[in-house]
């Protein structure tokens, strides 16, 4: 019965969108003609289709999941009447009917025409192929490419009045400012640079983007080399296309320098190199406020080997040394805009200062070009507060959790940042809410120091200017009591170093020196029903008070904010590794320390966890279109126990389920492997948590994003994964890790979601389906998709701020 209602709701769905999806030209006056789609078609694979379609100057209404047009589906939805709130609702949150204009049609060729020119094709002809029929328009731009046009030769021509030949070479590293300035006597020839490491090359399509392209690559060349008035438009390009069969010959030429004189004349004069000759940093000058730079009031100056640091009323609030050390502008060397960029970077980091800015002003010395160099900004407020909450759904139980926040941003004057936060939660585990003494408590609380340097010995100056780095202290201490289980305490400290060359900030290191957390569980505090539930491997290696002293790696990479990256996919890669317990098994080594009969030493009477884990996550987004995307990923994990552990501790084993996992199951309900909770879940004998870890982790997803209107998302999407243990666990059975079946152990869900996309941050639901159940379970069947009207049984529901990946 349920199936056949289930089935004629779907029907009765699939009826009315169908039926209004045949009236989209509801609103579509007679004589026009809804615009119905608009592609390109081109014989020549010059670019993405979805860069391609950028060129058309009129589309047609967006396409939810790339196959609905829903907003046109709701503004049809709305009555001719606009008096009523209904129909002003449909309307506002649908969009009308795009209607077919012609014009827009005739610079769409244009557009193409000239792309393709641009990429070689000089002869490429754009024909647009025009469907009109029942009031739609279906418009197809064909576009025959014909024969590309290609480079034949390149010549650089650099005239010795334009710039003199021999050139002062740019710095490998212009960092410090000692014994790392230009020297006259060192120079190259400007021709054997240029032609270094260049873009054009022989039989290459003369793809005039490409071309732009070299001059910016030449104008850095001669920006970075002291030429600090030179840009782009001093480079033109002359091709000869007289050579014929479709050849090119091109010739780069530089123009020489425009400089108007005193009476309005322009003169043209050789391009010059400039030099720093002083770098005046201003840290407390606000323009809107003090008005001229010459004006401004000083309290405190710092001179140094051509550096001069100008407070203001706020006096040295900021030390001269961290200023310094982040300044890449040296006096007495050339203008180089890579270190102006640098430098930049490097002030704007320090998250005492904000608005800087870094100008130059051009003088005469000596029948030479130098440059004063001025860097202002202003400090940013010492001191913040901040505050947050949020809310839980697990099961149908509600949670809710609070923190409180203390910033410091300069602490002991060199930008160091200071932070201190208390945080609570609490979630229902029972029907009655309201009883504190049996539903989830945690409180708990963190500090950590940061520091903008690397704090590690015999590291070079040098080295440790040419990466972006910092170094953290940090603390914790977490109360958990979770009635029916446990109760305990957790204790952390850490030292922690987090870098980015300052030239490849795709990559990130984080590189844990020292991680050590204490677990303390006190006298009778584990439930004796759940004491008796778990094995005694399990209570010897995760419900005893233990330490974990590790050491750990993570890499990370991405090319989300790189300006580079254009078109390009969105990647992501994290990579990690962590031990543990190596230094205190030597300790308990040296010490002569006894074992138990479990084959584990301890350190001061206390238990101690060694093992090795590892993971790694890859994930790729790709746009279709504008409202479009589609992205996936892929991850996996291993932790092994290994001399004094028999297991892995419960903290840092794997779980599945939940927002970010296989989104068919809550969190910490699926896995491992096809393990099943064998008992009557009557009163004690209940699963719980412990059960469901492992020490081997495999998850896939795929999900397809669509913006319907406002700030809301649709997306829909395709799960997969486990987790396995890596040895035979009495208490998990049929968790293990086999070759030759965890393939049929891996489960599959899919689902739907929405999403509030508010900029600053995304609020995501999601409803997760059974779709494969790799259980053992004699109660459910090894495929739920079968049986969807089954929703209590087989779906979850997710609430989670950001995107799974």
């Amino acid at each position: 019965m349920r199936y056949k209602l289930f089935i004629s709701i779907l029907i009765l769905i699939f009826c009315v969108i169908f039926i209004q999806s045949c009236n989209t030209t509801k609103y579509v006056p007679d004589g026009e003609y809804l615009l119905s789609s608009a592609t390109v078609k081109s014989d020549k694979k010059v670019m993405s289709t979805l860069e391609m379609e950028n060129y058309i100057k009129q589309k047609p209404n967006f396409k939810t999941f790339a196959i609905f047009k829903l907003p046109l589906f709701l503004y049809n939805l709305s009555g001719e009447d606009t008096t009523k709130w209904i129909n002003r609702t449909f309307r506002n949150a649908g969009d009308p009917p795009v209607l077919y204009d012609s014009t827009m049609l005739g610079q769409t060729v244009i557009n193409l025409e000239r792309m393709m020119t641009n990429k070689g094709y000089l002869d490429a002809r754009v024909i647009p192929q025009v469907e009109l029929k029942d009031k739609k328009a279906k418009i197809i731009y064909d576009i025959k490419g014909g024969e590309p046009y290609r480079i034949n030769d390149y010549n650089i021509s650099v005239k010795d009045s334009v710039i003199n030949k021999r050139i002062l070479p740019m710095l490998p590293r212009q960092s410090l400012r000692s014994n790392r300035r230009n020297s006259v006597s060192s120079s190259m020839n400007i021709d054997s640079v240029l032609y270094r490491n260049t873009l054009v090359h022989k039989d290459a399509h003369f793809d005039l983007d490409m071309l732009d392209l070299e001059r910016d690559r030449i104008t850095s060349i001669l920006r970075r080399t002291g030429f600090y008035a030179f840009n782009k438009e001093y480079i033109g390009f002359r091709a000869d296309t007289a050579f014929g069969n479709n050849k090119v010959n091109l010739n780069l030429s530089i123009f020489p320098f425009a400089m108007r004189t005193q009476d309005g004349q322009v003169v043209e004069t050789p391009h010059r190199q400039y030099v720093i000759k002083d770098v005046n940093l201003l840290v407390d000058y606000n323009p809107l406020v003090e008005g001229n730079i010459n004006e401004y009031e000083s309290t405190v100056v710092y001179e140094k080997d051509g550096y001069k640091i100008i407070y203001g009323s706020r006096g040295e609030y900021i030390s001269p040394n961290t200023i310094l050390d982040n300044c890449y502008i040296v006096p007495g060397s050339l203008f180089n805009e890579n270190m102006t960029a640098l430098t930049y970077s490097a002030l704007s980091q320090l998250k005492i200062l904000k608005n800087v800015n870094i100008s130059f002003s051009e003088i005469w010395e000596n029948d030479s070009t130098k440059l004063h160099c001025y860097i202002t900004c202003i400090p940013d407020k010492k001191q913040g507060v901040s505050a947050e909450m949020e809310g839980t759904n697990s099961g149908g139980y509600f949670g809710v959790g609070a923190g409180i926040g203390y910033l410091h941003r300069n602490a002991f004057k060199g930008s160091e940042l200071f932070s201190v936060k208390l945080r609570g939660a609490y979630e229902a585990i029972t029907p009655n809410f309201a009883s504190f003494s049996k539903n989830y408590f945690e409180i708990g609380g963190e500090t950590a120091l940061t520091f903008p340097s690397f704090m590690f010995p015999f590291l070079n100056r040098d080295y440790k200017r040419r990466i972006h780095a910092s170094t953290q202290f940090n603390a914790s201490y977490t109360f958990q009591r979770r009635p029916g289980y446990f109760t305990r305490t957790v204790l952390g400290s850490g030292v922690q170093y987090i870098w980015q060359d300052r030239r490849q900030s795709l990559n990130r290191h984080i590189f844990d020196l020292i991680n050590i957390s204490y677990i303390h569980l006190p006298k009778n505090s584990l439930d004796s029903t759940f004491l008796d539930r778990i094995s005694p491997a399990a209570r010897q290696y995760s419900f005893k008070d233990h330490f974990i002293l590790g050491t750990g790696y993570t890499f990370s990479r991405t090319n989300v904010a790189n300006p580079n990256r254009h078109s390009q996919p969105i990647y992501s890669l994290r990579a990690s590794v962590e031990t543990a317990g190596n230094l205190l098994a030597l300790a308990a080594k040296l010490a002569n320390a006894r074992s138990d009969e479990f084959g584990s030493k301890q350190i001061f009477n206390t238990n101690f966890a060694q093992f090795v884990k590892a993971a790694i996550d890859y994930s790729r987004t790709y746009q279709i279109d504008e409202k479009n995307t589609v992205a996936w990923h892929l991850g996996g994990g291993l932790a092994y126990p290994y001399g004094n552990n028999k297991q892995i501790p419960i903290q840092k084993r794997f779980f599945a389920g939940g927002a970010n996992s296989v989104r068919g199951w809550s969190i910490r309900e699926l896995g491992p492997g096809s393990y099943y909770f064998r008992g009557t879940g009557i009163g004690s004998d209940k699963d719980n948590f412990y059960y469901h870890s492992g020490d081997v982790r495999l998850d896939a997803s795929i999900e397809y994003r669509s913006k319907l209107f406002w700030i809301i998302e649709m997306g829909a999407f395709i799960d997969a994964g486990n987790i396995w243990t890596i040895k035979n666990y009495e208490d998990q059975p049929g968790g293990s890790f086999k070759v030759d079946k965890f393939y049929k152990e891996i489960a599959f869900a899919w689902g739907l979601g929405l999403r509030l996309d508010f900029d600053f941050v995304l609020i995501r639901l999601d409803c997760g389906w059974k779709a494969y159940d790799p259980t053992n379970d004699p109660q459910s069947t090894k495929w739920p998709i079968t049986e969807p009207w089954k929703v209590k049984k087989n779906t979850a529901w997710h609430i989670a701020v950001g995107y799974p990946f």
